[in-house]
């Protein structure tokens, strides 16, 4: 009862007093005349209190039949005290106030005649009061009774309309801000990372392009026109760092719980509600669309709570789980019995976000004064795996920096060191113990190759990458045959090399496709044995037989590329190598051939 009460506003108050008001002057009258009356005490006083109390109770427990509760046990109980007590003819009077306020939308067609005609005309009757007197005392002043608590009723419903329209303004506003905020966020967020994808790649492929092709030119002149070029390449990619830096979102440093609970504090110096957030696990790094889909999807269900469920309290809680990131926020708002929430624009938003990320959106609300939304997104698994420890060698400075400079922004790549000879290589190889060597072949003194076979010797579980200016069939097969794990060109772009290292270290061997069917003629010609880097007779990777099993199901590259968490063009590069080592053009060539063949099966 207590919890019910306290939710009481200032007009349940005033009728609640109007009540007890006509129970006590009730009280008062039965006092004063008990004497003329033959009535024991206890049932004198004793009922009054009755029907005081069974209309309130049945009004908190079972509203919708209060009015015809007041109107049959209230009203019998005035006829019965006219009767009685004839001096008690207006007793009906603050009985009529209280039905006409609670007779909202269309139950005053019904409690309006019952109220103003039936119940006045009984007691009449019963007081022997002429028609006339009936009408024009009874009838009209229990008529105004019911009409005032019926205007104070519209009264009260336009305040509170008014209390809602402006604690919605409050909290729209308050939305409109986050949404400008975080949509700023995620379109500087969304610039430099394209700027540094695409522009910085470029800068990046064009230094290191220009960089492999000039020891090769023998004219000065043409020489120092490709070192102008080299110097305007490295100012661009100097000055767009520098833009990609300045637009980085200086909030996005903070961490998750950090910025979670900036936007609570808004939120609650924006509204009355009252927010509580609770952290289970330890809080692990995140990328940054990850945050602003889980801040996005706090601020819509704190939204959502206030502005259709009118919530006073709400609960947000973040579970930082090993194999996934859970966003849980409750709150106390009223739902309607039996109607079952849909999604909304903002919610299906949410929805979308969520799924984007492979994430899911789950809302629950089997009791009505209660709401909880589950937001959850799955932890890559690629973020559970130390970094990749990678240690570039080139003799010339500029390509170290330029491959630095394009590895460097990812987050499961390290560069834990740089050699400018196959002797400082095979040193700093001693000390990092790196998983990948990026490694030129033309080099003074030791080369690529020999500094790659000491490397293996040494610690063979290091995978060795060899990189080229030039292709050259006669050195990829070379290096293959001393265990080279992947030969490159220095033409490759930045984002295929950082995909290839990554399939490196997961075990594939990786040539480069512009050469790898000579490679492979090659070695078939000099009749070596290659099954150290593949099992089957046309030298198929595991990668290629995944992608043609694919390709055999009837997926497209597109969708191939989703499941497999790679690029259409790395997958339209596997495939291409694929049909050079099967001898074949397209798609359906090459997957008749490996049926065929038993590589796939039917």
């Amino acid at each position: 009862m207590y919890d019910i009460i306290k939710k009481w506003y200032w007009y349940d108050w005033m009728v609640f007093a109007v009540r007890s008001i006509w129970l006590l002057s009730v009280l008062i009258g039965l006092w004063e005349f008990h004497d003329d009356l033959s009535f024991p005490l206890w049932i004198l006083f004793g009922l009054p209190f009755i029907v005081f109390s069974v209309p309130f109770l049945i009004q908190q427990f079972y509203r919708k039949y209060f009015i015809l509760t007041e109107i049959i046990i209230s009203g019998s109980y005035c006829i019965i005290l006219a009767f009685v007590l004839h001096d008690a003819l207006w007793q009906f009077i603050p009985i009529a106030f209280v039905i006409g306020f609670y007779s909202i939308q269309s139950v005053y067609i019904w409690s309006g005649p019952l109220t103003i005609a039936a119940i006045p005309f009984i007691i009449g009757m019963v007081t022997d009061q002429s028609l006339a007197d009936t009408v024009l005392r009874l009838i009209s002043n229990y008529g105004v009774a019911f009409g005032l608590g019926y205007a104070f009723q519209l009264l009260v419903t336009n305040h509170k309309q008014g209390l809602i329209i402006r604690e919605q303004n409050s909290v729209l506003e308050q939305y409109v801000h986050q949404v400008e905020q975080l949509s700023l966020l995620e379109e500087r967020n969304r610039l430099s990372r394209e700027l540094h994808d695409t522009v910085g790649h470029t800068f990046t492929t064009m230094i290191m392009g220009m960089e492999s092709i000039r020891s090769s030119l023998a004219d000065e002149k043409v020489e120092h026109k490709l070192n102008a070029l080299l110097d305007s390449a490295r100012d661009g990619l100097k000055d767009m760092r520098l833009l990609v830096h300045q637009l980085e979102p200086s909030t996005m440093d903070l961490s998750l719980i950090q910025y979670a609970k900036q936007l609570m504090n808004k939120f609650m110096e924006s509204t009355d509600t009252s927010v509580k957030f609770r952290c289970f696990g330890d809080e692990y790094s995140l990328p940054k669309a990850v945050k602003l889909t889980i801040i996005r999807c706090i601020q819509e269900a704190l939204t959502n709570a206030v502005r259709h469920g009118r919530a006073s309290e709400i609960k947000v809680s973040l579970y930082f789980d090993s194999l996934e990131l859970r966003l849980q926020v409750e709150d106390n708002g009223v739902k309607e019995r039996g109607k079952k929430m849909e999604l909304g624009f903002g919610l299906s938003a949410m929805k979308e976000r969520l799924q984007a990320l492979q994430g899911n959106l789950s809302i629950h609300t089997d009791n009505i004064e209660e709401t909880v939304v589950i937001c959850t997104i799955p932890r890559n698994s690629e973020d559970n795996t130390e970094a990749i420890k990678v240690v570039l060698v080139d003799d010339q400075r500029i390509i170290l920096d330029s491959l630095r400079t394009a590895l460097e922004s990812q987050s499961q790549l390290q560069i834990v060191g740089m050699a400018e000879s196959g002797e400082e290589a095979l040193t700093l190889c001693g000390q990092t113990k790196p998983d990948i060597v990026l490694m030129d072949v033309n080099m003074p003194n030791m080369n690529g190759i020999e500094a790659m076979e000491v490397i293996k010797e040494k610690n063979s579980m290091i995978k060795v990458v060899i990189l080229s200016s030039f292709e050259d069939v006669n050195q990829a097969v070379e290096a293959l045959q001393k265990g080279a794990n992947g030969y490159l060109l220095k033409s490759i772009q930045p984002k295929e090399l950082m995909e290839t290292l990554r399939f490196i270290h997961r075990g594939d061997t990786i040539i480069h496709h512009e050469i790898a069917n000579q490679v492979f003629e090659e070695l078939k010609d000099r009749n070596v044995s290659y099954e150290e880097y593949n099992k089957n007779d046309y030298g198929l990777t595991p990668r290629e037989l995944e992608i043609i099993n694919y390709l055999a199901k009837g997926l497209r590259y597109k969708a191939i590329a989703a499941r497999l968490y790679l690029s259409e063009g790395t997958v339209r590069n596997y495939a291409s190598d694929m049909y050079a080592k099967l001898n074949v053009s397209n798609r359906d060539q090459a997957i008749e051939k490996c049926l065929e063949e038993g590589l796939i099966a039917k």
